[in-house]
């Protein structure tokens, strides 16, 4: 079943005189009118589109709403919000919007740039005078270079981004994680997809304005826009007003996003519709202007033009907020298009295309499973296609492109297939590329543990691209830019009228052997420490960090699944884990491994979350003890006897894992546990900063 809205019973009249250079476009008289379209092909290639993608990907809800300069043309919910109860989603229902979030910290900044409170290119120490970190180049970061993902932040804290309850210091603790990272890179060199700036953005707002990011969002533009329907989730939401997640039938745990600015927010895709319409109209939402014409042009303008950026895509033709600002499937034939996409992995799925010249937008949202920003954008893509057929604007619909024809084959040189091969780093993968006897090349990478095969018997083929005899679309090609050398990855996108590039990884130097210090580390178990006690969730595991090394590739390392680390510069307390710099996407969220002291101990920082050694942990005997929650409120963990009984007074939480650190119990508050099975017991406890918890461990 599905509801649908349509506002289609209002003729008009639409007069084009328009010249067309691409062979898409329809031609048309000097003085022709037509009637207006009833859409009604548009919203059955809409359904279809929408029916197909969930079948696809598992989505159990999706939202879909068509709008012009004026009115929303046709707006249609998919599936259902709850298995157990069958409650059908409606037009009504709130679905996180992921990233698509990102467009109201910009909105906020440029509501408060157009009042003269902020300036895109003044630093932000000016409005944020205790921001600092390691590197001295901060005080060069700009509001502007926040808005286009070039500041240089290492990327994506999360520790605390995501709870059980409500946790609104997120923001806060992200300012004061940064005082102990450094730049990836210069603030401006490149523009590399980063959450932590635009995280920042709800510090400078809150600031400038004196409100709260949210209240701001609330009073600036949700509700002067009309958008009943969105909100953040400062308070639980109640069941029923939102689509719930699920991992195939199984329904995921209510989950509080605390990153407002950056993917926090749940909205409706008529909601979005009317930010669209806002949008297309200059800054004014009816009567009443939201932002100047300049600044709605300021966002769309082109940012990655002067900065590092070897390939270019139109996937990242990254504007003041947009992903970018010269949408692909539009382009493609022609037409200029705003994109914004959204993922909460496994859970939210969002795009939001602007064709601003056209006078049309598009909000897909979907639910659960593997419906995220791509899928949606398929729908998107197909729904505006159709609508500018109908428009008169198209011929017609685009066909996909052909895969079966590839290009001669070329052959590779030594000296190419030397340069060319070997170890390939991004922000968490390792790709290894060689060469067989028939030069055909294959590319692997690294999973859960082992290499796998991913692009097999890719040739050579006379445009400079490797790819297989059965796809000519897919393929991957090399290039070397600023003494680095880079693969870059082709594939057919959208709706399949066009493909994307993307540079995938960097390739890797030579290092010399890991320090002999960091060596040590390898042996060691780091057990997370900080984060927050009342909004983590209680009832889950913990996940330690172990690093590791590869054989093939000395002087690097792995913390746990992340990212690489270096030895450059070799310091015996600091890896480099932002020695890659890849624009675009896959250069996001690196960041370095530090040794800092802390309780008298050396404890170990990837990020914001620091962890302490396990071979450190205090071992607990039978009898009364106490742990103290020391100033900076960290966790204590203490090591139990494998039988017995353990009673907590004091805490806020508490948790015990077995000797393989899966957790065996848990609770909140006070409370006790038995100590049964094989092996040493953890106990991790939370509490009130400066408070003492008591612990008493009973013998059998």
């Amino acid at each position: 079943m599905t509801h649908a809205r349509s506002l289609l019973s209002r003729p008009m009249m639409l007069l084009l005189n328009i010249l067309f250079t691409c062979s898409f476009l329809a031609g048309c008289s000097d003085s022709v009118s037509a009637p207006a379209p009833t859409y009604s092909a548009t919203i059955a290639e809409g359904r279809t589109a929408a029916k197909e993608i969930m079948d696809e990907t598992g989505a159990t809800a999706v939202s879909v709403a068509l709008t012009d300069g004026n009115r929303v043309i046709w707006s249609e919910a998919f599936g259902v919000i709850d298995k157990g109860s069958g409650k059908q989603a409606g037009p009504e229902t709130m679905f996180g919007i992921g990233s698509v979030s990102k467009m109201f910290a910009t909105i906020a900044t440029m509501i408060l740039v157009d009042q003269g409170k902020i300036s895109l290119d003044e630093p932000l120490v000016t409005y944020l005078p205790d921001f600092s970190m390691l590197s001295p180049e901060y005080r060069d970061i700009t509001v502007r270079m926040l808005l286009n993902h070039s500041s240089g932040l290492p990327g994506g804290d999360m520790r605390n981004a995501v709870s059980v309850e409500p946790f609104t210091g997120y923001a806060a603790q992200v300012m004061e994680a940064l005082k102990y990272q450094r730049l990836k890179h210069s603030p401006g060199y490149m523009s590399v997809y980063c959450n932590d700036g635009f995280t920042m953005l709800e510090n400078v707002i809150a600031a400038v304005s004196g409100k709260n990011f949210p209240e701001f969002v609330q009073q600036e533009i949700l509700t002067p826009v009309g958008m009943t329907n969105s909100r953040y989730p400062t308070a639980r939401f109640s069941d029923g007003a939102f689509a719930r997640a699920y991992a195939g039938d199984t329904p995921l745990d209510y989950m509080s996003f605390n990153i407002y600015a950056t993917g926090g927010l749940f909205s409706t895709a008529e909601d979005m519709s009317r930010l669209a319409r806002m949008f297309m109209n200059g800054g004014m939402s009816d009567s009443r202007r939201i932002l100047s014409e300049r600044a709605i042009a300021a966002m769309g303008e082109d940012q990655t033009l002067s900065s590092f950026n070897p390939l270019p895509s139109n996937n990242t033709r990254f504007g003041l907020g947009w992903d970018t600002v010269a949408q692909a499937g539009l382009s493609a034939v022609g037409l200029k298009g705003w994109q914004k996409g959204g993922d909460i992995s496994g859970q939210y799925g969002a795009t939001f295309i602007v064709a601003d010249d056209e006078k049309l937008a598009v909000t897909v949202i979907g639910a659960s499973n593997a419906m995220g920003s791509g899928p949606a954008s398929k729908i998107a893509e197909r729904v505006l296609l159709a609508a500018l057929v109908e428009r008169g604007r198209l011929a017609a619909v685009p066909a996909p492109l052909n895969k079966t024809v590839p290009l001669p084959v070329a052959t590779p040189s030594g000296a190419e297939k030397a340069a060319f091969g070997g170890y390939y780093g991004s922000t968490d993968s390792l790709y290894h590329v060689t060469f067989g006897d028939d030069n055909a090349l294959t590319l692997e990478r690294f999973r859960n543990g082992a290499w796998e095969a991913w692009k097999q018997g890719f040739k050579l083929r006379t445009d400079g691209w490797f790819a297989a005899d059965n796809d000519a679309i897919t393929a991957i090609r090399f290039l070397s830019r600023a003494g680095r050398t880079y693969f870059v990855f082709r594939y057919p996108s959208g709706a399949g009228h066009y493909y994307s590039t993307l540079l995938y990884g960097q390739r890797l130097e030579d290092k010399g052997p890991l320090d002999v210090t960091w060596q040590s580390r390898l042996m060691e178990t780091w057990l997370p420490v900080n984060d927050d006690q009342y909004s983590s969730f209680i009832d889950s595991e913990i996940t330690p960090l172990v690093l590791n090394v590869q054989a093939t590739l000395p002087g690097y390392l792995f913390a746990g699944a992340g990212p690489l680390a270096d030895m450059t510069p070799q310091d015996n307390n600091r890896l480099n884990g932002m020695g890659l710099l890849i624009p675009q996407i896959f250069g996001r969220d690196m960041t370095d491994l530090a040794i800092e002291m802390w309780e008298g101990q050396q404890w170990l920082r990837s990020g914001s979350t620091l962890y302490r050694p396990l071979s450190g942990v205090t071992a607990l005997m039978p009898g009364q003890s106490t742990a103290t929650i020391r100033p900076a409120g960290f966790a204590q963990w203490r090591s139990l006897p494998s039988t017995g009984a353990i009673t907590v007074s004091g805490a806020t939480a508490w948790k015990i894992f077995g000797a393989d650190l899966s957790l065996v119990a848990y609770g909140r508050g006070n409370g006790s546990a038995p100590l049964t099975g094989a092996g040493v017991k953890y106990l991790m406890v939370y509490g009130a900063m400066d408070s003492s918890i008591s612990l008493n461990v009973t013998s059998p």
